[in-house]
């Protein structure tokens, strides 16, 4: 699909930085997302969020022009096969691994891909068995609650901030965005909630809500759920639960029991 095509189809632009117009086309990005569920806010997918820290993280450091417009897909689903999708130049990328090697090509710096083996170890089974979780394939939240727990060990030890060094790499922006849905969506619908004894893991959630990029980025809570609500193999949500986020403004969870 053409760039001039998908900009007529999006529902709202939601963010510009700092947006120039004699800007070069070199450094202008768009990155459409799905919109959440009234049709033009930013929606709740964890790999939009991703895609979209990588982006604003690349920008401190050079004249990347980045701009996040959402698209409802119930009124445009014939037009779109996947988002989110970047446009650069002439360049549409739906596929969120190519998403990320084309940015790294095009802006090297800050190099994100800062590899620590055990960090992407620790890390590598957590969402699927929230996922397993959430969606009644485990009957508990117990080996959920395992990969938890040597996240948190592994957290316990590290002398960094974040997961491989004192500033975000691709990983961070890969694995927050999911312990935030793991946050957000196991206390909706499941009534669970991470343990205040994890201490690494809080504090490492800690270091996300004092870093002004994954706020920027982070979906309200109401988004996230909006997100997990849509999926046909969830259990319905609780009326009560429905009445509680409704009745209420954004909400975003950003307090640690710290």
């Amino acid at each position: 699909m053409s760039q001039n095509k998908l900009s007529k189809l999006a529902a709202s632009v939601i963010y510009v930085k700092e947006e120039n117009h004699l800007m070069e086309v070199d450094d202008q990005v768009e990155l459409f997302v799905k919109a959440g569920d009234d049709g033009e806010s930013y929606g709740g997918c964890p790999k939009s969020q991703q895609i979209f820290m990588v982006l604003l993280i690349k920008a401190e450091q050079s004249s990347l022009n980045v701009r996040v417009t959402t698209v409802n897909v119930n009124k445009q689903r014939a037009h779109f096969g996947r988002l989110p999708a970047l446009v650069h130049k002439d360049q549409v990328i739906t596929d969120p691994d190519e998403m990320l090697d084309y940015i790294d090509r095009n802006w090297e710096l800050p190099d994100l891909d800062i590899e620590q083996t055990r960090a992407r170890h620790v890390t590598l089974e957590i969402f699927s068995k929230f996922s397993f979780f959430i969606k009644q394939v485990s009957h508990g939240p117990d080996k959920m609650i395992a990969e938890l727990y040597r996240l948190n060990e592994y957290l316990l030890e590290n002398e960094h901030k974040y997961l491989c060094s004192d500033n975000l790499s691709h990983l961070d922006c890969l694995v927050l965005p999911k312990l935030q849905h793991i946050r957000v969506a196991s206390k909706a619908f499941k009534s669970f909630e991470i343990p205040d004894k994890m201490k690494g893991v809080w504090c490492y959630l800690r270091a996300a809500y004092d870093n002004t990029i994954f706020r920027q980025t982070c979906p309200s809570d109401q988004q996230i759920i909006a997100h997990w609500a849509s999926k046909p193999e969830l259990p319905p949500l609780q009326d009560n639960v429905k009445l509680h986020y409704a009745c209420m403004p954004p909400k975003y969870s950003f307090d640690v029991p710290l």
